[in-house]
C-alpha cells in the first residue's frame, strides 16, 4: 500500500498532493474549507506553510484548497477465495477486513462476527485484487463554496427598493418608522442622511417612498423538525428550531442558547446539507407588515415565551410532556403568522388572543409584561 515514492497510503482516510507531493490530509477544524498536511514522522514540512497545533496535541499543516493538486478520500478493497472485502488494516504479514458479499454459508464457516458485521484477517499471500479506491474531495467541496456564496450563506437579508433600483436595508423600522438604506456612493437625492452612520453611507426613507421594502431568509427541515436558517459555520447549515416539542430538542440534543437580542432562550442546531431537506427561500413584504396593527414578532414573542415556561415547568412534572398541548401551540403559532401575511387582521388577532390566553397562567413571571406589551386587548 506505497506508491513508488514510499509514500504509505492509509488502510482508510484522506490524502492530498501539494505541489506534486502526496500527504496525508484531514479537514482542518474551524479553518473551513482548507484542509490540513499530516507529514509523516521524519519528513519535511510542506514548504510554505504555518504548522497548527489541534485539540489532540498533532500537528497539521493547514492550505486552501484551491491551493492543492488532489484531495481525495480513499479505501482498499480485496479478495479472499473470490470474496469480496473492504479493508481494515494491513500488517506485514496481513491483511484485516469486512466482508461486503452476500454469502452466508460462507462467512458462517470461515468468519468472525462482530456488531452484525462479518471480518476475518487474512495471510498476505493468499489475498488477491487489491485495489485502492479514490472519491474527489475537491470538486465537491468547490460545487458547495460557489453554492454557498450564491445565497450567501443563506443568511437572513433585508432589502428596500427606491426608485427601481434596491438597496441593503434595515430589517425594521426605528423609532420614527424611517427605514435605513445602504447606498455607499450611490446617494439617492430624495433621502436623508442617517445622522448616526458615521459613513455617510446610510440614509433614511418613509415606507411610502419606497417602490418595496422585504425581508428573505431560508427554512429547511432536518430530521423532520423546521427550522429557520440563520447562516453557516464551516460548511454547515445554521438554523432555530422554529417547532413546538422540547422532547425534539431534547432527543436530538439540539443547543441551548440566547436569542441576539437575549430577550428569550432558542435552540438551534449545525447540520450538513446532505442532511437537510425542503431548503426553501421565503420572502416577507415588510410594508405590507409595518402598516398591520399586528406583525410576525408579536406573535413569535408571545409563543416563544409559553414555550420556554412549558418547558420549565416540564423539569419539574414527573409525567413528562403534552404533546397534544405542544402541537396545539405550534399550530396556533404557524396560523397567526400566516394571517398576518395574509393581511386577515381578524383573525390574526384571534389566533394572538388565543395564544395570550395560555400566555396568562405565568402573568406573575417577570417577563409576562414584557411579552404583552403591545398586544391588543380582546
Amino acid at each position: 500500500m506505497t506508491t513508488p515514492a514510499g509514500f504509505r497510503f492509509p488502510v482508510k482516510g484522506e490524502v492530498a498532493v501539494f505541489r506534486g507531493e502526496l500527504y496525508r490530509a484531514r479537514a482542518a477544524a474551524g479553518l473551513w474549507p482548507c484542509a490540513e498536511l499530516l507529514p509523516e514522522p521524519g519528513r519535511p514540512a510542506p514548504e510554505g506553510l504555518t504548522p497548527r497545533e489541534a485539540a489532540d496535541e498533532s500537528v497539521g499543516y493547514p492550505v486552501a484548497p484551491e491551493r492543492l493538486d488532489a484531495w481525495d478520500a480513499v479505501h482498499w478493497t480485496f479478495r479472499w477465495r473470490g470474496e469480496l472485502f473492504k479493508c481494515t488494516r494491513a500488517t506485514t504479514s496481513t491483511y484485516s477486513g469486512n466482508y461486503l458479499g452476500s454469502d452466508e454459508d460462507f462467512a458462517k464457516e470461515h468468519l468472525k462476527r462482530l456488531a452484525g458485521t462479518y471480518y476475518g484477517v487474512f495471510p498476505r499471500d493468499e489475498v488477491t485484487e487489491l485495489k485502492l479506491h479514490r472519491k474527489d474531495l475537491i470538486q465537491p467541496l468547490h460545487a458547495l463554496v460557489r453554492r454557498l456564496d450564491e445565497v450567501d450563506h443563506f443568511r437572513p437579508k433585508a432589502y428596500a427598493v427606491h426608485h427601481g433600483r434596491t438597496y441593503p436595508a434595515a430589517a425594521e423600522a426605528d423609532a420614527s418608522g424611517l427605514i435605513a438604506l445602504t447606498a455607499g456612493d450611490d446617494r439617492p437625492d430624495d433621502l436623508i442622511a442617517d445622522p448616526e452612520d458615521p459613513s455617510g453611507e446610510r440614509f433614511l426613507a418613509a415606507p411610502e417612498q419606497l417602490d418595496a421594502w422585504y425581508r428573505t431568509h431560508w427554512t429547511f427541515c432536518w430530521q423532520r423538525g423546521p427550522f429557520d436558517a440563520v447562516g453557516t459555520v464551516d460548511g454547515r447549515i445554521k438554523g432555530v428550531y422554529t417547532g413546538g416539542s422540547w422532547g425534539f430538542a431534547d432527543s436530538w440534543q439540539l443547543t441551548h442558547e440566547p436569542d441576539p437580542n437575549g430577550a428569550y432562550t432558542r435552540y438551534t442546531v449545525t447540520a450538513g446539507l446532505k442532511g437537510v431537506t425542503d431548503l426553501e427561500h421565503q420572502r416577507t413584504d415588510l410594508i405590507a407588515l409595518a402598516g398591520a396593527p399586528l406583525d410576525l414578532q408579536m406573535g413569535e414573542r408571545v409563543y416563544r415565551f409559553i414555550r420556554d415556561r412549558r418547558t420549565e415547568d416540564e423539569k419539574q412534572r414527573p409525567e413528562g410532556y403534552d404533546w397534544e398541548v405542544g402541537r396545539e401551540l405550534w399550530n396556533l403559532s404557524r396560523n397567526y403568522a400566516n394571517a398576518v401575511q395574509a393581511g386577515d387582521t381578524d383573525e390574526a388577532g384571534r389566533l394572538l388572543g388565543a395564544l395570550m390566553a395560555k400566555a396568562d397562567q405565568w402573568k406573575s413571571h417577570p417577563h409576562h409584561a414584557v411579552v404583552s406589551a403591545g398586544v391588543p386587548s380582546p
